[in-house]
Parts: C-alpha cells; structure tokens; sequence
C-alpha cells in the first residue's frame, strides 16, 4: 500500500495495525489527557498510539515505546511547551529536537539538528511545513528499527529485490525528515511480504518481526553486503 502525501494519518493507521498484527484502543491516549494546544496531527497520533508499548520494559511509564526505537516521541506526559513551542520528539542521545507551534493546528516542524555541523546555524529552523508528512517518515522509521530482525544492507533496490520471490512494493516515497525540503527527501520505504524495507540517508535497512527468507540468511547475492544488526 502507497501511503498518500495528504493531511491526514488514516494509511498510516491501517498500515501500522496490518504490520503489528493487532490494535487495542488502549494504544492510544484519552482525548482528554491530550493537551488542546497540539497541531491536528500530534494530536490524532498520540489519540491513536500515544500508549503503544513494544513489549520490553526499556521505556518509561506511559510511553509511545513502537515510536521509541532510533529516535523518541515523548510521551504525552514528557512533552515541553516553552512559551509558543512544544517540544516533541528528539533523537535517540538528544543531540537535536523538533518543535511544533503551539495553538496553530497547522504547525510547520521545526529542528535543531543543524547545530551540529553548521557554524552559522541560529536555532531551530522550519524543516517541514507538514507535520502529517514529517510524522509518516518518522513513525516508518521506528517500525523499521523496532523489528526483531534487523539488517543493514548494500547495493540498490533492483538488487535486493532479487533476494525476494515476491514483488517489492511502494510504501512511502520522497519522504522528508529532519532536514529542508530544499535538501531533498531522505526516506523510502518498500515492503516485500513481511519485510519493511527502508532507504534512510542513502542506506537500506531491512526489518521483519519474522523469520527471514533462506537467502537473508544463508547465500547472499554477491552484488550486496549484508549485516545482521539484531538479534545479536
């Protein structure tokens, strides 16, 4: 399924509840518990999911933990409202976050990532004026990283196609994340039967909850370089 470049999270949802397997609306959080001041879509994502745990007790209380996995989703609880932003998300050692506008349903995403490589950053900049766009890279990538078997991988698509006898299909493409849109996208993702395949900065990484195909792990096509990330 091609996740839509639209305002709204409902594919998302319906990928998220096909790729676990289930859905409990325990997952989510009470409307009520949910501050107003949120953007439309923060706000349908913590109602949807703000309390879906992944099973391991390495999160704090409450937490969005299938959002936790690379980089972290505050939970509702965590989040920082600092006169007119709220801080949401950081990375996995904190060393950038993204904000929202308080109050504006419609908020752009802002990040601070550029600190750390730009001498003449000044800040938080806008890295994405759709937070429903920025939240479907994101909530991809924990899928991704929050797998059971986890690899990563050389070589182009149409090579690691030719590990599967199933065809790859589109899930979300031209997808942009922490940088300006200006940079270009820096997310694709692909799914092959129980494999979520995502390109992220130029490399591949392939996740399943399942068991891999004999070729994943046995006889690798020389054409690509594969490495067991998890389990260990």
């Amino acid at each position: 399924m091609l996740l839509k470049d639209t305002d709204q999270l409902d594919d998302l949802k319906d990928f998220l509840i096909n790729w676990y397997g289930t859905y409990d609306s325990t997952y989510g959080v009470q409307v009520d518990e949910i501050p107003a001041y949120l953007p439309k879509a923060l706000h349908e994502l913590y109602a949807f999911a703000g309390r879906w745990k992944d099973g391991s007790d390495e999160h704090l209380e409450n937490s969005p933990e299938i959002f936790q996995q690379q980089d972290c989703l505050y939970s509702v609880e965590r989040l920082k409202k600092e006169q007119d932003k709220v801080t949401f998300l950081e990375e996995n050692q904190a060393n950038w976050t993204c904000q929202v506008e308080a109050g504006n349903k419609d908020s752009p995403v802002y990040c601070d990532e550029r600190l750390l490589w730009d001498d003449d950053a000044e800040g938080f900049i806008v890295v994405n004026d759709s937070l429903y766009h920025f939240l479907k890279s994101f909530c991809l990538q924990e899928v991704v990283f929050g797998c059971n078997h986890l690899y990563s991988i050389e070589g182009k698509l149409e090579n690691i196609q030719m590990l599967f006898d199933k065809p790859i299909e589109d899930v979300w493409l031209n997808g942009h994340y922490i940088g300006p849109k200006e940079e270009g996208p820096t997310h694709a993702f692909y799914l092959c039967g129980d494999v979520l395949i995502m390109k992220r900065f130029g490399d591949y990484w392939l996740g399943s909850n399942f068991d891999l195909p004999p070729a994943l792990n046995n006889d690798v096509l020389s054409a690509i370089k594969l490495r067991r990330i998890k389990p260990d």
